[in-house]
């Protein structure tokens, strides 16, 4: 008789179906398996056939970058598709600041790398130092420095020796900290040499020649990563006795992302370089750019969804999904990017791609970014277009939530019961996808959220209101046009357009609000004793309430609400559902929206 066919994995079925096998055999017709020593025989072949099982699937699971689970594993697949994945990255500043000295100073002074500054963000002490030396000549006893980049981390240095006769030579960075975009290698002829050459990174063996300067790093076991050079046709080949010298950052991520406030912490050295030791004083300390693009080693959820995107797009930028794949390889710390081309925009503007970034912490990419990502993908796009960043537009919802419950159901309080609420819809964004471009806001489903947050709530009454916040042109009378993307709500009855204050150039000594009237945006300030409203001026713009369009005209803002001088603008819609298109980012603000539970 054949023997049974195992048909899934689970131990009592195997181990009925290896009864009912021994059953039809002559030899145990009338045998009772449940009743003597063969059937701890049998339950050790089903543990066996078991486990052999299970480990051939998880096996087999490994095999394949959809069903992998293991870091190494989906590295090493992802590999084959030519992707490298991305290491920690470090925030970067952009400072200015000036060094005086009181007495004569040296002809120049160099601020030494692996030096800089500190900050304290959060409670937290982070470093943030340079890369490379930054020399600057010293005039009438002052040293200026100038659109110094910094990054978030601590200096190491280490060095390796070339061995040819050592077949398996490794040169490894043992730590899961590093970031690799900080890694710089130079390659000294000897020990004793202090002339070297500094290899740059290849992605691809494309244009590659037997002497051309790169090297290629992997990542390998445990976030640990290895350089491999040219073996004389891609790449040069080293000698025996070369110096490897290699300098990187080790970091802490997107940690101190958005810090702003620097001490200087670093070390000059003089034209000798030798370390100044003359009295100085650093002043006029000056952030162009806030610390941002700090962010964590790819996952590997991401690894899984930008690998085969970075494979199809071979390294070429041509259609929108190859720009967004090329840009997340290009700068890790992406919340989400759109690409369109310039046939989309209004009016046309042909010849060119347009790119939005979201980044993971900030709201737009720092113009020294945009910069560094341009001139990157010049390499990769059609000659005849031209890539162009542009700043995300954000729309904010925010939530106006009254919830009402039993009290009967539950003894926690009012404030624990909006508390569960607003945690509830801060779980629901993490997965529903509305946070994104081409979000969608469903009215619907985010009432289905706050009922279901507690048994006890029987009920919620919510509104909703869009914000978009802009940034005043200082003392400069200048045209605003503010778009939604959303139709607005007409009411004769009340405001649909509020802002917060700001404080204008015909009426300097009042904080002024615009709000809207009959298609018109006004002006008006509130009476110091009585709270009411006194227009000051009746037309300072329009209102398109289909299109979801404000515009101001010849404005001149003195100063904003906030110390940036932003001013937000909140409008209520037509539909408690809200969409948006292209460059527009929807963003559901839960910490200006507000959860108060009434108890029943």
């Amino acid at each position: 008789m054949p023997y049974t066919q195992l048909n899934n994995l689970d131990f009592t079925e195997i181990k009925s179906t290896l009864k009912d096998y021994m059953r039809s055999q002559s030899d145990f017709t009338d045998y009772d398996f449940e009743g003597s020593a063969l059937s701890q025989l049998l339950d050790v072949l089903a543990y066996n056939t078991y486990y052999t099982a299970f480990n051939a699937n998880m096996v087999v699971n490994e095999l394949f970058l959809d069903s992998a689970t293991l870091r190494d594993n989906v590295v090493s697949l992802a590999k084959q598709l030519g992707y490298t994945p991305k290491s920690i990255t470090s925030p970067s500043a952009e400072l200015g600041f000036s060094v005086t000295f009181p007495v004569s100073g040296p002809s120049s002074i160099k601020l030494k790398a692996g030096t800089g500054f500190v900050t304290n963000y959060d409670k937290t002490l982070y470093r943030y130092v340079t890369l490379k030396d930054i020399k600057v000549p010293v005039v009438n006893n002052v040293a200026t420095f100038s659109d110094v980049v910094l990054n978030e981390g601590s200096y190491v240095l280490s060095t390796f020796t070339y061995d040819g006769s050592l077949k398996d030579q490794k040169f490894k960075i043992q730590n899961s900290a590093a970031d690799l975009n900080t890694l710089i290698v130079r390659v000294y002829e000897s020990a004793n040499s202090s002339v070297y050459e500094e290899y740059k990174k290849s992605d691809n063996i494309l244009q590659v020649g037997g002497e051309d300067k790169v090297y290629f790093v992997n990542e390998i076991d445990d976030e640990q990563y290895e350089l491999f050079f040219g073996d004389g046709t891609l790449g040069k080949k080293l000698s025996d006795g070369n110096v490897i010298e290699i300098s990187y950052i080790l970091t802490k991520g997107s940690q101190s992302n958005g810090a702003k406030s620097f001490t200087f912490s670093g070390v000059f050295l003089d034209e000798n370089d030798v370390k100044v030791s003359s009295p100085f004083s650093v002043g006029n300390i000056v952030t162009n750019s806030n610390a941002r693009g700090g962010s964590a080693i790819e996952s590997i959820e991401k690894i899984k969804f930008n690998a085969p995107k970075f494979y199809g797009s071979q390294n070429r930028a041509v259609t929108s999904n190859d720009y967004s794949a090329i840009v997340r390889n290009l700068y890790p710390a992406v919340s989400d990017i759109i690409v369109f081309g310039g046939e989309d925009q209004v009016p046309p503007d042909y010849g060119k791609v347009f790119i939005a970034v979201k980044p993971t912490i900030a709201n737009s990419l720092s113009s020294v970014t945009k910069k560094e990502l341009t001139d990157k993908l010049r390499s990769y796009a059609v000659a005849s277009v031209k890539p162009v960043f542009l700043d995300p537009s954000i729309l904010f919802v925010e939530i106006n939530s009254k919830i009402y419950f039993d009290g009967a159901k539950t003894n926690i309080l009012p404030a624990e019961v909006a508390a569960k609420v607003s945690t509830g819809v801060n779980e629901y964004l993490k997965t529903s996808g509305t946070e994104k471009f081409n979000g969608k806001f469903r009215y619907s489903k985010f009432i289905g959220v706050i009922d279901n947050s507690d048994r006890a709530i029987n009920s919620n009454i919510t509104e909703i209101t869009l914000r978009k916040d802009f940034y005043a042109q200082i003392n400069a009378s200048s045209f605003y046009e503010i778009c939604y993307q959303n139709e607005f709500l007409k009411d004769c009855d009340n405001p649909v357009v509020t802002s917060t204050g700001m404080t204008v150039f015909e009426h300097p000594n009042y904080t002024s609000y615009l709000e809207d009237r009959d298609g018109k945006i006004v002006l008006y300030r509130l009476d110091s004793l009585t709270g009411d409203k006194i227009l000051l001026n009746d037309s300072v713009g329009d209102v398109d309430y289909v299109k979801g369009e404000i515009k101001l005209y010849d404005f001149t803002i003195l100063k904003g609400t906030f110390s940036d001088n932003r001013i937000e603008l909140r409008v209520k819609p037509s539909s408690n559902d809200v969409e948006v298109k292209r460059e527009v980012y929807l963003d559901v603000d839960i910490s200006k929206s507000t959860f108060v539970a009434y108890k029943e």
